[in-house]
């Protein structure tokens, strides 16, 4: 039997319990939020399609409803404004997480924590240094995104099936991740041996125009239609599968590594995910544009980590 616990029933929040309910390996979702009647809505909105799927409880609560969870996805957070100091809403949301992660452990003390608020390195930093918890029990969702949104732009690209593009968006989940280019394959061949192939002719700044892209598209739908959910409720459902059914699967998240002076930070390397959490750093070979761009996005995260203030001080 899994339960999940999702904290925060906004549209990131309500995509994930139901993306999650239509899966055959979860027994149980709670969702809890301090509107408790939007958390009450959408667990009825999702359990009143449930007899035409399968046999599943979803419901909401206060936090003693969440007890006994395998994984508990944390959503809620205060955004950041552009043109204001990222240190505003990073405080802010110090405070939140100060606030709820000790109710989530009074009722799940042996759960994993998935962090999917942004910025989510640096949030997934502070629950692991709020929480007290073994480090493989804290992740953060990371690249996942950055990396699925890279893997659909060059299928459009070059054609084909997004499950023959192999590819890593490592780093921070912002403006300074970094595509391992050296890394990524179609069909096994390299993008420029499989653009010669074909007869593809590629511009001299296709891969800068990407990288640009895959940064930017979030902030195109936001523009759209507001939050980004189905894609991110998608990655989340990923990452939860692959602890809940042990899958020892190699994924991009965010989890605790060093930098080059030694101190804890939490950013996205391949990572492999199982029942114990977030377990070895798959250490991938590198060229040295690339192990610069990362080193750098280490660095500019810590800048940062060393300037949030816990405990109200």
């Amino acid at each position: 039997m899994s339960k999940i616990s999702i904290i925060g029933a906004g549209a990131v929040g309500a995509a994930t319990a139901f993306a999650l309910s239509q899966e055959s390996w979860i027994n149980e979702i709670t969702l809890i939020d301090i509107n408790e009647q939007k958390a009450k809505g959408e667990a009825l909105d999702i359990m009143h399609g449930i007899p035409l799927s399968h046999s599943i409880n979803v419901s909401s609560g206060d936090y003693s409803q969440s007890n006994d969870s395998d994984v508990v996805i944390i959503t809620v957070g205060v955004p950041e404004v552009v043109g204001e100091s990222r240190l505003i809403p990073l405080q802010k949301n110090t405070a939140i997480l100060e606030s709820i992660i000790p109710q989530i452990l009074a009722y799940s003390p042996n759960t994993t924590l998935l962090v999917v608020s942004n910025p989510v390195d640096l949030l997934t930093y502070i629950t692991y240094q709020v929480s007290g918890l073994p480090k493989e029990r804290v992740i953060g969702l990371g690249t996942m995104l950055d990396t699925s949104r890279l893997r659909y732009l060059l299928s459009r690209d070059f054609k084909v099936s997004a499950e023959n593009i192999s590819s890593q968006v490592v780093g921070e989940h912002g403006d300074s991740q970094v595509v391992l280019w050296s890394k990524t394959s179609i069909a096994g061949l390299s993008i420029q041996d499989y653009a010669k192939l074909n007869n593809i002719q590629l511009a001299s700044d296709y891969f800068t125009n990407l990288e640009d892209e895959v940064r930017q598209t979030a902030f195109d739908v936001w523009e759209m239609k507001g939050p980004n959910a189905y894609c991110v409720a998608t990655a989340i459902s990923k990452v939860t599968k692959a602890i809940i059914r042990n899958e020892n699967l190699i994924l991009p998240v965010s989890s605790l590594t060093k930098t080059d002076d030694g101190e804890d930070i939490y950013i996205s390397l391949p990572t492999l995910i199982n029942r114990s959490g977030a377990q070895t750093h798959l250490n991938i070979p590198m060229n040295n544009d690339e192990s610069k761009k990362l080193n750098h996005s280490k660095t500019m995260l810590k800048e940062l980590a060393n300037q949030i203030k816990f405990g109200g001080q």
